[in-house]
């Protein structure tokens, strides 16, 4: 691995020259390109391997950095792996507008032909240490992951044991920091405990049955008693530390999403800030077909939606407009909203059947896909205010919608296709409600908004259970399994319970009470 890898035109190479030999004298490992790539080697693919391995990218912009497309090409794939950008002005005779979105946003250092060498140096070498250990466990994951993925993502390659546990903790660190951690990394991460929770509930299979036969052996001989207690013992250990791991990569993986949600779900319109754009979702592009991963990529989106089975891509635009993908083809089966309201969500329904969007005037748009195209079925008017989020049942009967007004609505799903906009059921809090989700057997709604709580309801409105938190709700969720739920505040503090034990038994639990008063 490299500590820098260097981006610049063939036309700037002799300040190049000057630059690396300064670096190595400083003991820093520059990757350049004259120098590290045999003549028979992949070119592109020794670039990407050289990029990835550092932990820092410098570029050096000059006209012809800027001119150059392998140069562009360089930062578009170094800003794709969430890799740290670091640009150095060699000579300024060029347009800003030139330069690549990905370099622009990021604070420059001169080194131009009137500016003082050792004084710019001094200061890009101060750069370069500032979170080095951050930076160099966020290139040491990304190469692993990377690796993973090349090997066809086997079990062989994932993280296990303490470098797991030391790998989850940095990335429940990584919330706010930069660079983020990209989402082959976190999938790296997922799927590694995933795997080591499978692990564990098969090591506890085999000491349950180990104990069982020596419990056996035991009314034979009572000296082997001990040895069954003991082995008793171990399983116990071995579940409850598995929940603690399950619970953890849980909070992980909320903690992320709701960074997400928190930089690009559109809050109101006096919130928004432009500068979203930096943190434009590029998780899941690993997944897709290069064509469509470049064109998601170019787009710059605030939001990114899969369908449950990954069959569709859905993307809001930098301009709140919707365009739908069919992953497998790479087609676009949907373009939508030049002309309509900016549309502030999108979901589909657990069959992938059915595509939401919604909008900031309060209107819930609906379509059906024939995996070829998507039918518009229905829009309407939802809430009086702006919709916040939308949730569906899983058996893809019933629908949830919040909004701004501080409402949630339950509709059936049949009714809206039908043209029948009647609600099931309406539930008025004090202030706007920012999240909901159906809990995994469609009976109950857990709501977060921005009076500091999360509640539970049944479908008959009767409110099972409130949670107090110090900031607003940003986001409910449960897990995959459906045993665990858990839900992140303004601040990003994340809490995982239990499920169904926290309905079951929700006063048992600190700070859960049955109701709070608005």
């Amino acid at each position: 691995m490299a500590d820098v890898f260097i981006s610049y035109s063939r036309a700037d190479q002799a300040f190049v020259k000057v630059l690396h030999r300064a670096l190595t004298q400083s003991h820093y490992d520059a990757w350049v390109d004259w120098e590290d790539i045999p003549l028979t080697a992949d070119w592109w693919r020794e670039i990407q391997g050289g990029i990835e391995a550092a932990d820092t990218f410098i570029f050096v912009i000059s006209p012809d950095s800027l001119a150059s497309k392998v140069c562009r090409k360089e930062v578009k794939y170094a800003a794709a792996n969430q890799k740290r950008l670091m640009p150095i002005v060699l000579r300024d005779d060029f347009v800003r507008g030139d330069v690549p979105p990905d370099l622009s946003r990021h604070n420059w250092l001169y080194f131009r032909e009137g500016d003082d060498f050792d004084v710019a140096f001094q200061a890009l070498v101060k750069a370069l240490d500032t979170d080095l250990d951050y930076i160099k466990f966020h290139t040491r994951l990304l190469v692993r992951a990377k690796e993973w993925q090349a090997r066809g993502k086997t079990e062989d390659y994932l993280l296990r044991g303490n470098d797991l546990d030391m790998t989850e903790t940095w990335l429940s660190q990584s919330v706010g920091k930069s660079p983020s951690p990209t989402a082959l990394q976190q999938d790296y991460v997922y799927r590694s405990r995933q795997a080591e929770t499978v692990r564990q509930h098969q090591a506890k299979r085999r000491l349950q049955i180990f104990g069982g036969s020596v419990s056996i052996l035991a009314l034979v001989a009572l000296a082997a008693a001990g040895i069954a207690l003991q082995q008793r013992q171990t399983a116990l250990r071995q579940e409850r530390l598995a929940y603690q791991q399950s619970k953890l990569a849980f909070a992980n993986q909320l903690a992320v999403e709701a960074q997400n949600t928190i930089q690009n779900r559109i809050l109101s319109q006096r919130e928004f800030m432009s500068d979203t754009q930096e943190t434009a979702l590029a998780f899941g592009l690993d997944s897709l077909p290069q064509d469509l991963a470049d064109i998601l990529s170019e787009e710059k989106p605030r939001q990114i939606v899969f369908s449950p089975q990954q069959t569709f891509v859905a993307v809001i635009s930098g301009s709140f407009d919707l365009r739908v993908w069919h992953i497998p083809t790479g087609n676009t089966v949907l373009e939508w909203g030049a002309d309509d309201p900016n549309v502030a969500d999108v979901g589909f329904s657990p069959d992938e059947a059915l595509l939401t969007a919604a909008t900031q005037d309060g209107v819930l748009h609906i379509w059906r896909t024939d995996l070829e195209n998507y039918e518009k079925k229905a829009g309407f008017l939802a809430h009086r205010g702006g919709l916040t989020d939308t949730a569906f049942s899983h058996d893809s009967r019933l629908m949830a919608t919040a909004g701004e007004d501080g409402t949630f609505k339950l509709w059936e799903i049949a009714n809206l296709l039908s043209a029948q906009n009647r609600q099931v059921a309406q539930v008025q809090q004090s202030q706007p409600i920012r999240s909901l989700a159906f809990s995994p057997d469609g009976q109950i709604i857990v709501t977060g908004g921005d009076d500091k709580t999360v509640r539970a309801w049944s479908l008959n409105r009767q409110e099972r259970f409130c949670i107090s938190h110090a900031y607003g709700i940003r986001l409910v969720q449960f897990n995959t399994e459906g045993t665990q739920f858990g839900s992140v505040s303004g601040n990003t503090t994340v809490r995982v319970w239990p499920w169904p034990q926290l309905l079951e038994k929700s006063t048992m639990f600190q700070g859960v009470t049955e109701s709070c008063a608005y």
